[in-house]
């Protein structure tokens, strides 16, 4: 009886700390950029990201369960830079915060996927259909969005249109 009362407060209690914010990685040239640079390619950076789902699904009766897990995050063996096209401190930060931009996009389809697959209405005829073709419609969005953002930005040159997407990108984590 005690240990259930202790229980009971410790998990009444735990329902009153302040939840911690979740943020995106911060890339670092040295520890995100593990993979050789493409010397074909154009570009002197690219950072590739990650985004997985899984479920498991509990059918009782005419009852469904669904438990997900999500997956993101930046994979290191794919990115990489060409330090030799970086000419100063300065480019490199300019660089470096564009790139940043396609954590940010990935961790808005992280986070805002979850939210959407977790509460979409499911049921036992329709949960397997409705979450494969909203993961996909999910991924379409951000996948797009990243395009968008590389044209936008000129992939990071365009100062200008750099700094709106990072007011963007500022009040869309602020939510997180």
């Amino acid at each position: 009886m005690r240990n259930a009362i202790l229980c009971a407060i410790i998990l009444l209690a735990s329902s009153f700390v302040p939840h911690k914010r979740i943020l995106p990685e911060t890339l670092s040239w040295d520890t995100h950029f593990r993979a050789n640079p493409d010397r074909n390619s154009m570009y002197a950076a690219v950072t590739s990201t990650i985004w997985q789902y899984g479920y498991r699904s509990t059918i009782r009766g005419n009852k469904l369960q669904l438990d997900f897990n999500f997956l993101g995050g930046v994979d290191v063996n794919k990115s990489w830079v060409k330090r030799e096209k970086i000419r100063n401190n300065n480019a490199s930060k300019q660089l470096l915060n564009h790139e940043q931009g396609h954590v940010y996009i990935n961790f808005l389809l992280l986070k805002k996927g979850e939210y959407i697959l977790r509460n979409q209405e499911y049921t036992v005829k329709n949960y397997k259909h409705l979450v494969n073709k909203t993961a996909k419609e999910i991924s379409k969005f951000y996948t797009d969005m990243q395009e968008t953002y590389d044209v936008e930005t000129k992939h990071g040159s365009d100062l200008e249109a750099q700094q709106k997407w990072d007011a963007f990108f500022e009040s869309e984590l602020s939510q997180f």
